[in-house]
């Protein structure tokens, strides 16, 4: 994933920078910065879409989401972040997945 617009935290210091990759050390972060939400972009440039996961059989996500879940050190739903990097990390498997 690649940040779309600087991250800035409340007194208005450049965190990460646009254009920059967004590294799982980054993701870990954002959550301590107070970082509600960045603007990302997938590698390929797509807009990933709702029906990507549509086309994945079905223990194939759960299998994908499992090892997913297992990488994040607090549930996927614990805040807004959290939950959109790892949909955002789940469409990425099923792109690799897929071989889209």
């Amino acid at each position: 994933m690649v940040v779309t617009a600087d991250v800035k935290n409340a007194d208005d210091m450049l965190l990460i920078p646009s254009g920059c990759a967004l590294t799982e050390k980054q993701i870990g972060m954002l959550s301590t910065w107070g970082i509600p939400e960045i603007q990302v972009q997938s590698e390929g440039g797509d807009d990933v879409g709702g029906d990507l996961l549509e086309k994945l059989p079905p223990e194939t996500l759960q299998r994908f989401s499992e090892e997913l879940q297992a990488k994040f050190w607090t549930p996927k739903d614990a805040n807004p972040v959290q939950s959109a990097i790892f949909d955002l990390a789940l469409r990425r498997k099923a792109r690799q997945f897929l071989g889209s």
